[in-house]
């Protein structure tokens, strides 16, 4: 006799003793979304994307808020660092104003062209030629700087090789009776403020009225940007008004900002006079890590690196920052608001379509009426309606784009649920007395959401597409933050002058919406078995 076989027991075979290999909706869609190439591929770029905005604080990028004006507008470049960036757009400026002054003679044809490109206001191409045409005739001896020119150019190479960029990582105060250090971030506001006023010699009363008054001017001037209309009484009374209402935690968190930034700038003055001389004769090398002293019981652990040396991939914008990080900076907003706004109205989507489709009665025409309602108001004025009120940050955005995104899906999910609730497997669930929450959270919503993964997958891009609409009025996301729409609205003012700044951007968004459309279109062919584009 043959050992009993567990395994075998549970086995299904059919009438010539094979075994019966069971199969499912998931499965099935897998297998058939595994065999559209461009869905595949919109699944390796969407991972791509979401790994590398996910990474970004770790990533070997510069800081994405950090300005640097001495690099504003540098073009892209994978050999030239930012120095020699720096230096060839002087030398591109000394020559063309020798040329317009008539010291540096070029042919007919040469000046005719230039002045085509003027004309054109494209710019970019007078300077690359000039600097090109400049270059081969002082190496030919047919053009020599002025002593002036000279000097100008000897000054530039000499800041080139000697600023620096200094970042503080940390500010340490020292424990005198025991020497331990003390994050002084993590200390309290007062013993902060108190720490600063001794270091400048000042008292804590006389500093916190300073604060105060800072904090004051700082909130004037938001209000005056948001209220352009108002007068200058109004706008002393939105002021007064605020400063009441403020709470002492809010306070306390301007302040403890306002001071750490104070106490990080001395640092960065003490670090760049005690460096600059090791960076002029080369004798330090960086990127250099260091503990500088501020004061007796104050340091501050820095990293110091030669600010001409970096090199941009993708350019800089208007500030001197960098392109590339903002890019991926900005793709965290993009599509965190793409992927938490879309959970955020499918999940309310879903809970009122399943409860007007399966309770029916008033409920549903109460909840349709609703949506109706909304369906006739315009999407984007709601949007901007609910910015307006709410204030222009992040959270307010997610909240905008949610409330009002909410309609399809529960239509969709309604008619799902209205064809489902007299299934036979529906009707044996009533008659075992489930309750209603488990006949719709339990079986109707499962067995509808192939549908609502395929439409999420959809409304990502809209979401996005949105955000962007809202970024490019100023409506959307705010300084020091970035998005993708916020990059290309900076970058539309001076796209012919500086056409990387909108280029990467844009291109960095369509690939991206491109791929979740052509990722939605894949699920929607995988979990369809009856689709006409089934593999």
């Amino acid at each position: 006799m043959k050992p009993f076989s567990k395994k075998k027991s549970l086995e299904t075979t059919n009438e010539f003793n094979q075994v019966i290999v069971g199969n499912s909706l998931t499965k099935d869609a897998w297998r058939r979304l595994k065999k559209n190439k461009m869905a595949v591929l919109s699944v390796i770029i969407v991972s791509i994307y979401i790994l590398l905005a996910a990474l970004a604080p770790i990533l070997p990028i510069y800081p994405y808020d950090e300005i640097i004006l001495d690099h504003q507008h540098l073009k892209p470049s994978f050999t030239k660092s930012s120095g020699e960036l720096l230096l060839e757009k002087r030398m591109a400026d000394l020559f063309t104003q020798a040329w317009r002054q008539g010291r540096l003679e070029l042919t007919p044809e040469e000046d005719d062209m230039l002045w085509a490109w003027i004309d054109k206001s494209e710019a970019n191409k007078v300077w690359e030629y000039m600097f090109q045409r400049g270059s081969e005739m002082v190496e030919a001896g047919a053009y020599t700087f002025s002593s002036a020119e000279q000097r100008n150019l000897d000054n530039l190479a000499k800041k080139l090789k000697t600023d620096l960029q200094i970042t503080v990582n940390r500010v340490w105060h020292t424990v005198e009776e025991t020497g331990e250090k003390e994050n002084v971030e993590k200390l309290p506001v007062d013993q902060i403020v108190a720490l600063y006023a001794h270091m400048i010699g000042s008292t804590v009363e006389i500093e916190q009225e300073q604060y105060m008054r800072e904090i004051a001017q700082q909130r004037l001037k938001i209000i005056q940007t948001q209220n352009a209309e108002m007068s200058a009484e109004d706008h002393q009374l939105l002021l007064a008004t605020e400063m009441d209402t403020m709470s002492e935690r809010e306070k306390d968190r301007l302040v403890k900002e306002n001071v750490m930034a104070k106490i990080k700038t001395r640092a960065k003055e003490i670090a760049n006079t005690d460096l600059k001389a090791a960076a002029g004769d080369e004798s330090a090398t960086f990127p250099l890590n260091k503990e500088i002293a501020i004061q007796d019981t104050l340091s501050a652990d820095i990293k110091a690196t030669k600010m001409h040396d970096r090199r941009y991939y993708l350019g800089t914008d208007h500030q001197g920052r960098d392109m590339l990080s903002r890019i991926i900076y900005g793709g965290q907003v993009s599509i965190a608001i793409g992927f938490i706004g879309t959970i955020t109205s499918v999940f309310i989507g879903i809970i009122l379509g399943s409860l007007a489709g399966y309770l029916g009665g008033k409920v549903d025409y109460f909840i349709m009426r609703v949506v109706d309602i909304m369906y006739g108001l315009p999407y984007m004025l709601l949007v901007i309606i609910a910015m307006a009120i709410f204030g222009r940050n992040i959270l307010n955005l997610f909240f905008a784009l949610a409330i009002i995104s909410w309609l399809t899906i529960s239509r969709m999910v309604r008619g799902q649920i209205m064809s489902l609730k007299n299934q036979e497997f529906i009707e044996a669930a009533r008659s075992m007395g489930a309750p209603t929450w488990r006949i719709i959270f339990r079986h109707l919503v499962p067995n509808s959401l192939s549908v609502i993964i395929v439409f999420s997958t959809l409304r990502i891009p809209s979401f996005i597409m949105t955000e962007s609409f809202l970024s490019f009025l100023g409506l959307g996301v705010q300084a020091p933050y970035a998005s993708w729409g916020s990059l290309v609205g900076d970058a539309v003012g001076g796209m012919t002058l500086y056409p990387w700044k909108l280029f990467f951007p844009a291109a960095t968004m369509t690939i991206f919406l491109f791929a979740m459309n052509f990722l939605g279109d894949g699920l929607r062919d995988a979990f369809d078995p009856q689709s006409k584009n089934q593999l």
